[in-house]
């Protein structure tokens, strides 16, 4: 209770009361319902969810781990700067001028969402990506059930312009009456290629997380890890636990954070998966860097095969979120011509824009 009013939150005699009555039920043996429980009593408003998520989390944690001060989450304006200057040094970004600061200053809400679905995955604090996770599965969530009802046909089906001629050629071509066809629309499988070697660490972590979400809330999807080898990680991003999925996939990709042989492990995909996993509806995303250590004509080679048997091939690149990146790297000149879509993959939004593709698959 001391450590939630520290925080800010409103936490009276009642609200204590209450708050031990609820752990004298022995719900505190269970900490996520426990927290829940806290939550319904701390919380006034919605805003106020995820900072007690992280007060929560961390007052259980050893000594010297504790949440900091309220004034860190909600002092954009030093959290901005702090990006920033963590942008110059990385040479990623500007300086931002003192208008931008002043203007940042009362973000919050839903500016507060934009700005971080805009930040680069590289520059994410400890606290965003805690927020991040929370924000990304509602707004997969959310992505899933649009592109559903987007490619769900109309009631009565679409109309058959030629039936509907033929049928009004006895009027005079006048069309009295349309003819409809209820025809399904071909399903799709979507085949998720990870690249997790060492130049992709700044970002895999992050992407592994986007793929979980996706598989929760997209039945049809194959994904497969890959940096020296490949791995076939479908099942293990099945777990309904975020955090024992990426456990379960740590175990089974013991060679993350390797070396990149981009083109040999795709020639082993075709080789080996290609037949059960690629056919004329799969839509085939390849999330990776670019920079292969292996002859760019095995790479040419193997992405020609993908995309021969892919309705859409599609490919994402972190560094393409980088101003002035030009896709130079001899892996990605060797895939450049046979994809039907480059684009970046740095932060949340660009991976959003992913719903255009499917939807329009």
């Amino acid at each position: 209770m001391r450590e939630a009013r520290s925080q800010g939150f409103s936490s009276g005699i009642s609200c204590s009361q209450d708050a031990v009555a609820t752990a004298l039920q022995g719900i505190w043996w269970d900490l996520e319902y426990f927290e829940f429980a806290l939550a319904a009593l701390f919380c006034k408003e919605k805003e106020e969810r995820a900072l007690f998520h992280l007060v929560f989390s961390r007052f259980w944690k050893p000594k010297g781990s504790r949440v900091r001060q309220k004034t860190n989450y909600f002092n954009q304006k030093k959290v901005l700067q702090q990006q920033q200057r963590i942008a110059v040094m990385m040479g990623t970004g500007a300086t931002q001028s003192e208008h931008e600061l002043e203007e940042s200053k009362n973000t919050s809400g839903a500016n507060a969402t934009e700005v971080l679905k805009k930040t680069d995955f590289a520059q994410l604090s400890t606290e965003q990506s805690a927020l991040l996770d929370e924000l990304a599965e509602k707004l997969i969530r959310e992505m899933s059930l649009r592109i559903r009802r987007k490619r769900q046909r109309a009631k009565n089906g679409t109309i058959d312009l030629g039936a509907s001629i033929r049928k009004n050629i006895q009027r005079g071509g006048t069309i009295l009456s349309l003819t409809r066809t209820n025809r399904k629309k071909q399903q799709y499988r979507l085949l998720v290629l990870l690249d997790v070697s060492g130049s992709m660490d700044k970002y895999s972590f992050y992407l592994l997380k986007f793929l979980w979400a996706l598989k929760t809330h997209f039945k049809q999807i194959e994904a497969f890890a890959f940096s020296t080898r490949l791995v076939r990680i479908t099942d293990d991003l099945s777990d309904k636990n975020l955090a024992s999925a990426l456990y379960k996939v740590s175990q089974s990709s013991d060679h993350w954070s390797g070396g990149t042989q981009i083109g040999g492990c795709l020639a082993h995909f075709n080789e080996h998966h290609a037949r059960r996993f690629l056919h004329g509806s799969t839509l085939t995303l390849i999330l990776s860097d670019g920079l292969d250590t292996g002859e760019p004509k095995v790479l040419e080679e193997a992405i020609q095969k993908i995309k021969l048997r892919s309705r859409k091939l599609i490919w994402l690149n972190p560094l393409k979120g980088m101003q002035g990146y030009e896709p130079i790297q001899r892996g990605m000149q060797a895939a450049l011509p046979a994809l039907n879509h480059f684009g970046s993959a740095h932060n949340f939004e660009s991976l959003l824009k992913l719903e255009n593709i499917l939807t329009h698959a």
